[in-house]
């Protein structure tokens, strides 16, 4: 219907008169209407919309009107979460019209009623049966099973992978508890829904499973909006590559014994090669060390030992394998430990190939007793644009910050994406009145040793005249904890990131209303501070991601081999990319003001400089910390 849009985002629309203090925006309209003309018409938009245009009631109300069947991927469960329970019900009371929402999450965040069975029959988890029995108290009560309604267990529980199922251990339709499963549910409510919100997780694991031709996650649709869309092709990247880690290994012994006791008791020989396995997967661990580190696997094969140890932990396995494959007919659960050894032994092989894959980047994260060893495509947008080709629908890709310089090229190189339509919304704020830019004067280059010290000064001086009120964002803990011992005497409330959860840190640092948080990359991205509490946010670095990491060091090597130049197309675009989600933090709200002090002097002094300056709002700059003190006495 011609101009419904407009009836709904206008002054005086539908919005105006169904939420309390509603503001129309020229910028959300636009986008409404784009977004209305690219799900009719079937085609792809890549959409930036600055801070505060409305981006997700600009998506959500044609797709609500748009009668057909659409999924929505957010960057992180909380968003999905406020999508669901909060954005949806909005829109369905102001549009005055019905349609079916579903939520729909990665099988790991629901109670799985088997695995729940299982971790209270444990020994080994004798000391969490308080907690084993509240799940079940909870599990009688919950409509979802979606483990973020309870706070029963926090996010670093060691109990997630003893009450969630994975693809590995679900036995579906054949599980004793199928009929009151809660993923099976959740799926059976997606598949009846007209609006499915998801992750970026759950998408991509669709896609993965497509590229590795084991069918899908996602049933049909009409249309995707993927809003956080800068987020994707490092999500993309995590997905199509493949992961063996020593928890699985371990998860493998520990439940082929099981398997084995309830189903083939008379198979003891499981058991040997399940507890000989775990020995090897120990004597793995001792060789790797005791260090925390990410590193290449060249540098890892090359350790002494490193490639005995792991050969013998695949022959183990294959022992194992061997008499699982016997076993399988026993029972589900034997036939479901018969597939996993099978594909742990072909994750394993690609890092004991004497001629590895040229197309993955294979490396290793190593953390205390255990390991990660990945296998990571270059890129990822032959697989994306292929996949995308195989769901010919209309596409939207949206989020605050997706171009460099004003330009898209960057994430749509990433995703292969050729042929979309493109737009800009700036942000509807008034950043030329509502906040300033402070570049103060850094006598040294990040690199100093001093460097640190100039932060802790500027930072000082800025927090006396915010009255407390600042978020300090680093590119690194070193910096942050660094920064945090020189701060240590301030008289206002300091947080430091890993003092408590970050949702808790959020919430004191609000109600205090004149605390100091430092945080890094984490606060950076999905941190929404309305109000006076947050006046000012600092940066210390231009965030370059670590060149340690593998990943990156290896796309690095590789352009710069075929004549690319890696600094200009991969590091600065998405340093570019993380800055403007870090200032995001800053200005989120019409009354909102502030100061972003950024403190790199590369910013002004090295050429690329200008290219970060170009995809900042439109503020005021100056050099001087008086225009800081007299900026902060206007807008008292």
């Amino acid at each position: 219907m011609d101009g419904e849009m407009q009836q709904i985002f206008a002054e005086g629309g539908l919005l105006s008169r169904h939420i309390d203090g509603y503001k129309p925006r020229q910028q959300q309209l636009e986008m409404a209407e784009t977004i209305e003309k690219t799900l009719a018409e079937s085609t792809l938009l890549i959409a930036e919309a600055g801070t505060g245009t409305g981006k997700t009631f600009a998506y959500l109300a044609p797709a609500i009107l748009s009668g057909q069947k659409i999924f929505i991927s957010t960057g992180t469960k909380n968003l999905q979460d406020q999508l669901f329970n909060r954005d949806l019900p909005t829109l369905r009371k102001a549009l005055q019209t019905s349609f079916r929402a579903a939520l729909l999450k990665g099988r790991s965040n629901y109670l799985c009623h088997h695995r729940l069975t299982l971790a209270e029959h444990d020994p080994i988890q004798k000391h969490n049966y308080e907690v084993l029995h509240d799940l079940r108290d909870w599990s009688q009560m919950t409509k979802t099973g979606d483990l973020s309604e309870t706070d029963l267990l926090d996010d670093n529980s060691n109990l997630w992978p003893k009450v969630t199922s994975t693809i590995d251990n679900c036995l579906g339709q054949e599980c004793g508890d199928y009929e009151q499963c809660f993923i099976s549910e959740a799926r059976k409510k997606a598949q009846e829904a007209d609006i499915v919100v998801i992750n970026h997780h759950l998408l991509m694991s669709d896609l993965a499973l497509k590229a590795s031709g084991q069918g899908e996650v996602l049933p049909s649709a009409d249309a995707f909006i993927i809003d956080e869309a800068h987020q994707l092709p490092a999500i993309a990247s995590q997905f199509l590559g493949s992961r063996v880690s020593s928890h699985q290994i371990q998860e493998l012994c520990r439940d082929s014994i099981r398997e084995m006791e309830e189903d083939a008791g008379d198979m003891v020989i499981i058991r040997d090669l399940a507890d000989r396995t775990e020995s090897a997967l120990h004597s793995m661990n001792m060789v790797l060390g005791e260090s925390e580190q990410r590193s290449p696997w060249t540098q890892i094969i090359d350790k002494l030992g490193v490639k005995a140890k792991l050969e013998t932990l695949l022959s183990a396995i294959e022992e194992l394998a061997e008499q699982l494959e016997i076993a399988a007919e026993r029972g589900k659960g034997l036939e479901q430990c018969s597939i996993r050894s099978q594909d742990l032994i072909d994750s394993l092989e690609v890092f004991t190939s004497e001629s590895p894959d040229d197309n993955l980047i294979l490396w290793a994260d190593l953390r205390l007793s255990s390991f990660v060893f990945h296998a990571t495509p270059f890129e990822v947008s032959s697989y994306f644009h292929k996949w995308m080709d195989e769901k010919p629908t209309a596409w939207v890709f949206t989020s605050a910050t997706m171009t460099v310089a004003g330009k898209f090229n960057n994430f749509s190189h990433q995703l292969g994406i050729d042929d979309a339509e493109t737009a800009i919304w700036p942000s509807p704020f008034d950043y030329a009145k509502q906040s300033l830019l402070y570049m103060p004067n850094i006598p040294v280059e990040p690199s100093h040793q001093d460097y640190n010290q100039h932060i802790a000064d500027i930072a000082k001086e800025v927090i006396s005249h915010s009255k407390g009120r600042t978020f300090l964002l680093f590119t690194s803990y070193r910096a942050m904890n660094a920064v945090a011992d020189l701060l240590d005497d301030s008289e206002y409330p300091l947080m430091v990131q890993g003092s408590a959860s970050k949702s808790s840190l959020l919430e004191k640092f609000r109600s205090h209303g004149n605390a100091v948080l430092l945080g890094t990359n984490s606060f950076w991205e999905g941190v929404d501070v309305r109000g006076e509490a947050l006046s000012c946010v600092l940066i210390d670095k231009i965030p370059f991601s670590s060149p340690g990491d593998p990943v990156l060091q290896a796309r690095i090597e590789s352009l710069r081999s075929r004549g690319g130049n890696p600094f200009s197309s991969i590091q600065i675009p998405a340093a570019v990319i993380q800055l403007k989600q870090g200032i995001g933090r800053l200005i989120r709200d019409n009354t909102d003001y502030g100061v972003l002090v950024l403190c790199d002097p590369r910013f002004l002094t090295k050429p690329y400089g200008k290219q970060f300056l170009r995809s900042l709002p439109a503020m005021p700059i100056t050099q001087h910390t008086d225009d800081v003190e007299t900026f902060f006495e206007r807008m008292k």
